[in-house]
């Protein structure tokens, strides 16, 4: 029949571009890992060299990396497909091909994520299918690997003294050490020291010298510091996780802290930080590692921590669905504790420690900005350093959720503010853009459940929280104090972006005085307002429902209240400083603590 070799030759066709398809996304993969690697591999030369200016650019221009790859990958297949580039089968296919090539690949779950990547990109807003996507089934899943290519080990055989002087020997930078004898002596007690509190079989072994110190060959830099990972291991297998952190001083490099065990770990891995930039072309197995040092972490964290953000996301869809699915019945998601938000609508579930954030179709007075504007105020925090005192968001386009596990509540509340982003499919519900963030007890709920003493010391944090986003450029505008969270370790971070932005764009005022009391009583302003004047002295507002709050607030913080104190922030930044970040409490740095002190530190907050 005339139809037979017309149907052939469309099979054929249809073969060949898949497979071109294939070899063009991996080829576009390639391209972004060896990009991605190239910035990374400059991060040890930008510490030793004090570029921290560098080293805040490079890390915005590797975000951009992948994102870029992507576009460019696509404009290509979209060439090379032509009339089949909406063909179902075609992508199908091309799948196929593409899960053959990477099936040896040393980095085969971010080659799965760039493909899935690409083909969303393409497909956009059209149903797109699991099917054609690597993501939930098991085969997808990368698992754990040996990572004995990524670690050296160092005998205790010769003492413990000697093993830790070695460790510190086998680091190579091109700067030396400023006192490296002082450096190693306090370095030898205060890992003692955590043993012996931490994990009684490592600091018996230490003492018969015996077990061994690992330590990754992979440096970890972040800001202006650099990181030895490790962990002291006794023969039986216990062990203890630690992280030396390194700077880089006029006089050399220095030791400044060392964090012990996977409760201080996680600080420093903490999703309010800026991503580490890690010298590997092995990063799945360097999460394979993480993940023996921190089990608590999960997987999409650690993969996040070094930069790898858009397959933290697939890792994290997982986790998602694995969560819903082994969680009881009855847990449904719901509106998430607080002050329902003028921009946002945010709902949880119990059994999950990340809440979803929808920008609502319409926002409440006084709130002005656009959706698109809000949306580049999260993209503007991606970009920043966030000091430890910003969460850390994940955008999602089209995010699938079981319908059933949605409260009759919660679903009336979506449907009144977000039902422009709403789908509902069968048994699915499908947001078309939505943001996830972990989940925190905020600051107004967390106030009037504490003692006077943690009141106390959580207002010295928010006021430490204002001033190290300032220092940062970064101005949070609504400082309301449900616009923050509070940690477990009972850190204050920022988490609503709608009103953000550089420091240096605001002008600090102080209000101008008046000589007539008719003015001051006037409904409107006796003096001229521009859209980015801000009036520190007006700030005190934010503690209008808590005087004892704002008393310690006061105490400690009163100069925020004064446009003086912006102003010289602002000068600092044009003039080119940069703060210093620390992820770790400052009583543990070596040149403040007192080793019995830090443990009495540590133990409270265990």
């Amino acid at each position: 029949m005339p139809s037979t070799p017309l149907i052939s030759e469309h099979h054929s066709i249809r073969a060949m571009v898949a497979t071109k398809l294939a070899r063009a996304v991996f080829a576009g993969f390639e391209a972004m890992f060896a990009q991605f690697l190239n910035i990374t591999l400059g991060a040890q030369s930008r510490f030793e060299q004090h570029q921290y200016h560098e080293v805040q650019a490079a890390m915005r221009e590797r975000l951009q990396v992948y994102e870029r790859q992507v576009k460019q990958v696509s404009e290509a297949v979209r060439v090379i497909a032509y009339d089949e580039l909406n063909c179902p089968q075609t992508w199908q296919r091309a799948k196929n091909i593409y899960g053959e090539m990477v099936k040896e690949h040393e980095n085969q779950p971010i080659a799965h994520t760039f493909f899935n990547s690409t083909f969303g990109a393409i497909w956009d807003d059209k149903k797109i299918r699991t099917v054609h996507l690597f993501v939930l089934k098991a085969k997808y899943r990368g698992q754990p690997r040996s990572y004995e290519g990524l670690v050296s080990r160092i005998s205790l055989t010769a003492g413990f003294d000697q093993a830790i002087k070695t460790l510190l020997n086998e680091q190579v930078f091109r700067v030396p050490f400023k006192d490296l004898s002082i450096d190693l002596a306090k370095l030898q007690t205060t890992l003692t020291q955590g043993a012996q509190q931490q994990c009684r079989q490592v600091y018996e072994l230490i003492n018969l010298n015996d077990g061994y110190i690992e330590y990754a060959n992979s440096h970890f830099y972040r800001n202006k510091a650099c990181y030895v990972i490790g962990r002291c291991i006794a023969k039986n297998g216990d062990n203890m996780p630690f992280a030396i952190a390194i700077l880089n001083t006029p006089d050399g490099l220095t030791i400044d802290a060392v964090m012990m065990g996977a409760d201080q770990l996680s600080l420093l891995f903490g999703f309010a930080r800026t991503y580490f930039m890690v010298d590997t072309d092995q990063p799945a197995r360097y999460v394979d590692y993480l993940s023996v040092l921190m089990p608590h972490k999960q997987r999409f964290e650690l993969f996040n921590a070094i930069g790898f953000i858009k397959h933290a996301k697939t890792e994290f869809y997982r986790y998602k669905v694995d969560t819903t699915k082994s969680s009881p019945e009855e847990y449904t998601y719901h509106l998430a504790p607080g002050t329902p938000g003028m921009v946002m609508l945010v709902f949880t579930i119990d059994g999950l420690d990340y809440v979803y954030k929808v920008i609502k179709d319409k926002f409440s007075a006084p709130k002005t900005a656009t959706k698109q504007q809000v949306k580049d105020k999260y993209n503007f925090v991606k970009q920043a350093d966030r000091v430890g005192r910003l969460v850390d968001t994940h955008e999602f386009r089209y995010l699938a959720f079981d319908l059933s596990r949605f409260s009759d509540e919660l679903l009336i509340q979506m449907k009144k503010h977000i039902g422009n982003s709403l789908i509902i499919s069968g048994k699915a519900l499908i947001l078309k853009h939505v943001y996830v963030e972990r989940k925190m007890t905020p600051l107004n709920l967390y106030i009037n459940q504490c003692n006077n003493k943690s009141l106390q010391q959580v207002m010295i944090d928010y006021g430490k929280a204002i001033k190290e986003l300032a220092s940062a450029n970064i101005f949070a505008g609504d400082m309301l104090m449900k616009n923050f969270g509070v940690t477990r370790w009972g850190r204050v971070v920022f988490y609503d972006y709608d009103e953000i932005c550089p420091l240096t764009d605001c002008n600090f005022r102080d209000v101008p005085n008046t000589h007539n009391a008719l003015e001051e009583l006037s409904s409107h302003s006796y003096f001229d307002i521009d859209q980015n004047d801000i009036f520190p002295s007006q700030f005190k507002v934010f503690f209008s429902a808590s005087s004892s709050a704002f008393s310690h607030f006061n105490h400690y913080h009163s100069d925020l209240f004064t446009a003086k104190y912006w102003q010289m922030t602002q000068q600092n930044i044009k003039q080119g400083q940069l703060p210093d970040v620390y992820p770790y409490k400052q009583s543990w740095r070596f040149n403040t603590m007192s080793v019995n002190q830090r443990w009495v530190d540590f133990l409270r907050h265990s």
